[in-house]
């Protein structure tokens, strides 16, 4: 009963196939999908295809040959030494030729990282899928016996697969006797097994590289057609990528014979060139530059070198001149973190961390500037930007036309002018309602008055530099006091016999049934019509057209009873008047707004289809009543 059961139907593998590439066969054969084949042999179910390659034991071999009838230790060239690897594995390419001759059947020689042409056809090989841009086979496949062979199987959702046929691929052809080719036929010639050394392997293929890149540098690079030019140069440059085994190898290599003792005595600590400079040069990362340098027991210096400073200048600087450490570092040559190693070596006592070291939070003034201008900007941080709002604040009617104007939303500006009042103790201004615009108080006034002094302003031009913002000129001022009271403000009011205003205040809410009136301004319409169309809220219609007449802008008739044949309310039209018409309506709406509901045509069938529900309401109404 302990027995190994073996499977009826079975698949050989093909010379140099890989061991998931085969189990996908077997699984295609018996028309399951590989995941349930996997759990039906016993083996473990990976996510990632480069594990499976890598952690079959050999006893999971035995017992997987035994269950397939194949001979002992034929699986063992299916597989690859973790060592060569590791644990993030490169990219497998493949070789759309191969792919269709085998029937999709991949070989375990793709996986390696320095696998760049197929000997067979003289190609390069293809990482990607030209499909969904991914690697095909980083993934193991799991419904492969619903899919054709040979096929992208990268998952794309949780029931679907890229699906791009692979062997279709167009070939990157090389010239016959290419040195990439025999290069690879020469590498191609190691055994790899389960008990291959990694670095007698890793020793040959950088032999094999060095001797590549130096014939594809002088003469073979060039020759190489736009298509496979780039694909050469993205296999090589991600050949083999940083995480691999390979990679570390060749790190290892490369950097013992580059950074010898003498050279990083010589480039580091005579020259003073810093180590990431160095690592940059010869495309090493830093880290291992500096890991190298302390194992050859060079001394490695946090940030740059020690700088020798004036203590009595540090300290002035520092302390009664209250700069930052940035900003003393930047004039010496250093940076913050050596100021602050050198301080600490004074015994000087640092400021406190963050914004309460900055210079702008530690500045006194003199006692020839005014009381309120010191309290209000000594110890904090904005303290002269508030005070140039307040100054642009008392020049509007309004805190949100000062908003529109400095582009900055009104609760901001109410909680500077908040924080202003508190600092000073006292209320500035007082704010504005319906028909009275803000005016400062008399401690508000005084500040204005200390603010316009020369001297201040000129400290305030040096305390916020760019940021210093202009006062309102005589046109922003007067649009301001035009718009004074918002959505509520009366209209400017229109007569035919006058010239039109240079300024026309029509408040924002008003501009779509404005924009509406000037498009039909052809004929009559009314309130029901307009919400038809527009979808604005019939209340808000009807209070606007109100609005509109009383200012000049609308002429209104009352619907006789003879044109309402069938009864029911007369309805109240409207239209533009002579003095409405001539206004240049681009200028005045800027970008107008498209209708929120529908673009109904307005024309008689429109008009049509109105009156029949009119009358449809008023026969039920009169039914009821009856």
């Amino acid at each position: 009963m302990n027995e190994l059961r073996t499977l009826a139907i079975r698949v050989l593998p093909l010379p140099g196939e890989s061991i998931d590439s085969w189990l996908e066969a077997l699984a295609r054969r018996s028309w399951t999908s590989l995941s349930a084949f996997q759990e039906a042999l016993g083996l473990p179910i990976y996510e990632r295809t480069h594990r499976l390659l890598i952690a079959p034991s050999s006893e999971m071999l035995r017992q997987l040959e035994v269950q397939t009838g194949l001979a002992p230790g034929h699986l063992d060239q299916t597989v690859i030494p973790a060592g060569l690897v590791g644990r993030y594995a490169p990219r497998w390419r493949f070789c759309p030729q191969c792919l269709r001759e085998s029937r999709g059947r991949w070989l375990t020689r793709w996986w390696l990282p320095w696998s760049l042409a197929c000997t067979k056809h003289e190609a390069l090989l293809h990482s990607v899928c030209p499909s969904c841009l991914k690697e095909p086979r980083e993934f193991l496949p799991r419904p492969v016996h619903l899919n054709p062979h040979g096929h992208c199987m990268r998952p794309t959702g949780r029931r679907s697969v890229c699906g791009a046929d692979l062997s279709a691929i167009p070939t990157l052809s090389l010239k016959q006797g290419h040195p990439l080719v025999q290069t690879q036929r020469e590498l191609d010639r190691v055994a790899i097994g389960r008990n291959t050394n990694p670095d007698s392997v890793f020793t040959h293929a950088e032999e094999c590289f060095t001797r590549l890149t130096q014939a594809m540098a002088n003469s073979d690079l060039p020759a190489l057609s736009s298509v496979p030019g780039e694909a050469w140069e993205r296999l090589f440059i991600t050949t083999p990528i940083p995480l691999t085994e390979f990679a570390a190898w060749r790190l290892r290599e490369h950097g013992s014979k580059t950074l010898t003792r003498e050279f990083l005595q010589q480039e580091y600590q005579k020259s003073g060139k810093p180590l990431r400079q160095i690592a940059d040069a010869h495309s090493l990362p830093r880290a291992y530059v500096v890991r190298r340098a302390r194992e050859l027991d060079i001394p490695v210096y946090r940030g740059n070198r020690p700088h020798i400073f004036d203590d009595e200048w540090l300290q002035d600087q520092y302390v009664n001149q209250a700069r930052s450490t940035g900003e003393i570092g930047q004039e010496t040559g250093t940076d913050g973190n050596v100021v602050r190693r050198r301080l600490e070596h004074l015994g000087i006592p640092r400021r406190l961390f963050g914004v309460h070291s900055w210079p702008a939070m530690n500045k006194k003034l003199g006692d020839s500037v005014p009381a309120d201008i010191r309290q209000a900007t000594e110890g904090n941080l904005y303290g002269w930007l508030r005070l140039r709002r307040f100054q642009i604040l008392m020049a509007f009617p309004t805190l949100t036309t000062t908003a529109s104007y400095l582009k900055v939303r009104p609760s901001r500006l109410t909680g500077q002018f908040n924080r202003l009042e508190s600092d000073l103790n006292a209320e500035l201004f007082h704010r504005s309602v319906r028909q009275a615009a803000q005016r400062p108080t008399s401690r508000g006034a005084s500040l204005l008055r200390d603010l316009n002094d020369p001297q201040v302003q000129m400290l305030m031009r040096e305390a916020l530099g760019p940021k210093f913002e202009p006062m309102p000129g005589r046109e922003e001022l007067e649009v301001a006091a035009a718009v004074a009271d918002g959505a509520d403000a009366r209209l400017t009011a229109l007569d035919s016999r006058l010239p039109i205003p240079a300024h026309l205040h029509v408040p924002p809410p008003i501009l779509p049934l404005l924009e509406h009136l000037f498009e039909h301004a052809d004929r009559e319409t009314y309130a029901t019509q307009i919400h038809t169309i527009t979808g604005m809220h019939l209340a808000t219609i009807q209070r606007q057209l109100k609005r509109f007449a009383e200012a000049g802008w609308l002429t209104t008739r009352q619907e006789l009873r003879e044109e309402r044949p069938h009864g029911g309310r007369c309805r109240i039209y409207y239209a533009l008047t002579a003095a409405a018409r001539q206004i240049p309506i681009r200028d005045l709406l800027g970008n107008p707004r498209k209708p929120r509901k529908r673009t109904t045509p307005w024309d008689e069938s429109l008009d049509t289809t109105l009156g029949q529900r009119q009358e449809s309401g008023d026969q039920r109404v009169k039914e009821g009543c009856n």
